[in-house]
């Protein structure tokens, strides 16, 4: 059986993305399912570094799969029986694959690249199990084209104003969203470019679009100078085309959310189409009311909270996916949506 892969990420620090992770593991845990897991770079503070606040653990019961940097199977609480050493590099050392054979924590750090993460499936999936996490951040996202599915955290450590976090989540929802692309069977009307990061870059990608032009596909990313450029210079000779991008996160590493959906607006108000070749599926959105508040008095933080029921109602109106705030859920409900059972 082919196990399901769910990614985790988080908007920021502090937003509830290891909590979801450990509620899913839970509620695996209860249909005895064999879990697997491993990370996109490093995630194992004790405490948050920069506000002293304690950060949840990933707890791990006997029979789970890991694939983690060799000096993170050392360091980790859990006991760890070594199944199999690969050559993928990571700054902690090489990501080697074990089992769990007496619980306890476990120190994340894996591969940074797609192409590593998509070997490491394919090698945990082996040694037999259901369900493969892969912990991630906003800022490493790329490999997440990986999964099957991503689950978002976000919260009140992003940002405090519930309704601009509430449009900012909204617009990361509506790029998850973009319409798949069709290649046509006429490959005279697409254009391969490179990546459009900067003025210069989306002259040189312009000059070469041709009457017959009608799809102009983007191997890399558009960058924000590269956006502002297209929209200042271009639009009379992107009307009528499409834009085609690899897939979602080609587009959410370009810059803020909120800016993103305004170029994406003004892109299809000129009859500009936005696709992607690949899409990756948004399968929930987490919410924490949490955020670390600075006391000027103490230097230093003290837990504290928005109104949790205002945030959830106002984002569950305006973002198009399953809003969830994991501490009012039970982890059978959770897992369920996770894995696209139930909405």
């Amino acid at each position: 059986m082919t196990p399901h892969i769910l990614g985790f990420c988080g908007t920021a620090k502090n937003t509830g993305k290891t909590t979801a992770m450990k509620a899913i593991m839970d509620g695996a845990a209860s249909r005895n399912f064999v879990v697997a897991l491993t990370s996109i770079g490093y995630d194992g503070e004790l405490v948050d570094h920069i506000t002293g606040l304690p950060k949840p653990r990933i707890y791990a019961l006997p029979g789970t799969l890991v694939a983690i940097a060799d000096s993170c199977a050392k360091g980790s609480t859990a006991e760890i029986e070594i199944l199999k050493r690969t050559d993928i590099v990571t700054a902690l050392g090489k990501v080697v694959i074990g089992r769990v054979r007496k619980p306890g924590l476990i120190l994340l750090a894996g591969p940074t690249k797609s192409k590593e993460i998509r070997e490491i499936n394919q090698m945990i999936a082996e040694y037999g199990c259901d369900l493969i996490l892969v912990d991630g951040a906003l800022n490493r996202i790329a490999p997440m084209v990986e999964t099957d599915g991503i689950i978002m955290a976000t919260g009140a450590a992003r940002q405090t104003d519930i309704e601009l976090l509430t449009a900012e989540t909204a617009a990361i929802s509506s790029v998850y969203r973009l319409p798949l692309w069709q290649p046509p069977q006429n490959e005279e009307t697409v254009l391969q470019v490179g990546s459009i990061l900067d003025d210069e870059m989306a002259a040189d990608a312009m000059a070469q679009v041709k009457k017959e032009t009608k799809d102009i596909v983007i191997s890399g990313i558009i960058g924000k100078m590269g956006f502002q450029a297209l929209l200042a210079d271009a639009l009379p000779l992107l009307e009528g085309k499409n834009l085609i991008l690899n897939d979602p996160i080609k587009l959410l590493v370009s810059g803020s959310p909120i800016d993103l959906q305004e170029w994406i607006v003004r892109l299809r108000d000129n009859q500009t189409g936005i696709l992607v070749k690949r899409q990756v599926d948004l399968r929930m959105i987490t919410i924490n009311p949490f955020y670390p508040r600075y006391r000027y008095a103490s230097h230093d933080y003290e837990a504290a909270y928005v109104d949790k029921e205002a945030l959830k109602q106002l984002m569950r109106e305006n973002v198009a996916v399953p809003v969830i705030n994991v501490l009012d859920e039970d982890e059978e409900t959770l897992l369920a949506i996770a894995l696209k059972e139930e909405k």
